[in-house]
């Protein structure tokens, strides 16, 4: 017989991700493991805390532990098994934690093209060239170079000061449109992130250029700016599409947050400027905010407001990550996390939810049912992240 001293309640040691993507072609395993003493058993659960079991062909779960998901024909698809989440449960006789959510989705290899448009600009503008990827393939799909018929090859990431750039979002920015722009043809060859396929467009794209006859004051096109949302440390571009005649001017400012005073966009390495593009490089938390872009020419203004979110990754610990506690005395769990935004803070016994939303968790006098695992969760939208320690008694 071991000691009581060495016995523990479960912790994880191998947590999913928060998102898992496959093809129908590839399948996919998901690791859950745990430690304690004794060694505790692993239960796959639905959201709802239900159990899951074996799907022949389709879902399985391996003696390891592991929830499989082999790889199925089109036809075998199942929502609820291929687009679900899910959570892993760990237990053994001293209490229970469960693992973040898991967005588990299929994906059926469907065929798709990309086009690229037409598209109408003012000579001595900027012009941007869009890929336009079929909503149903947009999550998995990047643009990942852009072709001329001239031979003229361009890709993400080169620098800012040509005529051609690619923006991060995948559009073919051309700056100071002139006469012989008119006369090239565009395609954009776009990449599959999960079979790793690429395309080129079905379509070909052109610049239509107009020569000014008068003046215009500087025309932005009438579209509702989609709040953006990035993660640190990745690249983005806000767009601020307008023409007039002469070529207007484009200035950034950004609001200064709960005011309605905003200050000019200091640009430098990080932060770029490439006619009325704002390029954001290696986006940290503070660059989250609403961005303001002024166009002006000698005829009139006009202004664009975008909203952005930089999304940090969440984690969370609890301190202390195990206490002993007399009956009768108090113990205190505080829950510490980073990440943004963070939407929620929720708190479990043994994978029951207590009804608990603050940071730290008191309980005044320990009685013999409080002992067992606890835990800490915060989420947003997009993902959540949990921390568990336990309480024994003295």
């Amino acid at each position: 017989a071991y000691f009581q001293g060495d016995q523990k309640g479960p912790v994880f040691l191998k947590e999913p991700t928060n998102r898992i993507d496959f093809s129908n072609s590839t399948g996919a395993e998901i690791e859950c493991k745990a430690s304690g003493n004794p060694m505790p058993e692993i239960i796959w659960i639905r959201s709802d805390g239900t159990a899951v079991g074996d799907v022949p062909g389709l879902r399985q779960i391996s003696s390891d532990g592991k929830l499989v998901f082999p790889p199925f024909r089109a036809e075998d698809y199942r929502q609820e098994v291929h687009a679900q989440v899910y959570a892993c449960l760990a237990r053994n006789q001293f209490g229970s934690i469960i693992s973040r959510d898991v967005h588990v989705r299929a994906v059926v290899a469907q065929y798709y093209e990309a086009d690229v448009n037409k598209e109408h600009v003012i000579r001595g503008n900027s012009a941007v060239i869009k890929c336009l990827i079929p909503s149903f393939v947009a999550d998995f799909v990047e643009v990942v170079s852009w072709h001329t018929d001239e031979e003229e090859n361009y890709f993400p990431g080169a620098e800012y000061d040509g005529k051609y750039l690619v923006l991060p979002s995948g559009e073919l920015h051309i700056r100071e449109v002139g006469p012989e722009d008119g006369y090239k043809s565009y395609q954009c060859r776009t990449k599959h992130r999960l079979t790793g396929e690429t395309r080129l467009s079905a379509t070909k794209g052109r610049l239509v250029i107009t020569e000014p006859i008068s003046s215009s004051a500087p025309r932005t096109p009438a579209l509702v700016q989609k709040p953006l949302e990035l993660m640190v440390a990745h690249t983005i571009s806000l767009l601020c599409p307008a023409q007039g005649f002469p070529a207007p001017s484009f200035r950034w400012y950004k609001f200064i947050e709960g005011t309605t005073r905003k200050q000019a966009v200091v640009l430098n390495d990080r932060v770029k400027q490439v006619s009325g593009t704002l390029i954001i490089k290696d986006a940290v938390v503070e660059d989250s905010g609403k961005y303001l872009c002024v166009v002006n020419n000698s005829v009139g203004g006009e202004s664009v407001e975008t909203v952005l979110t930089v999304t940090a990754p969440l984690s969370a610990k609890i301190d202390p990550p195990t206490q002993t506690v007399d009956f009768g005395r108090p113990a205190v769990f505080t829950c510490q996390y980073t990440g943004n935004p963070i939407k929620t803070v929720s708190w479990m016994k043994d994978g029951k939810a207590i009804g608990h939303s603050e940071s730290v968790l008191r309980i005044e006098s320990v009685k013999k049912e409080d002992k067992g695992m606890y835990q800490c969760f915060v989420r947003n939208d997009r993902e959540s992240a949990e921390a568990s320690a336990e309480l024994k008694l003295g």
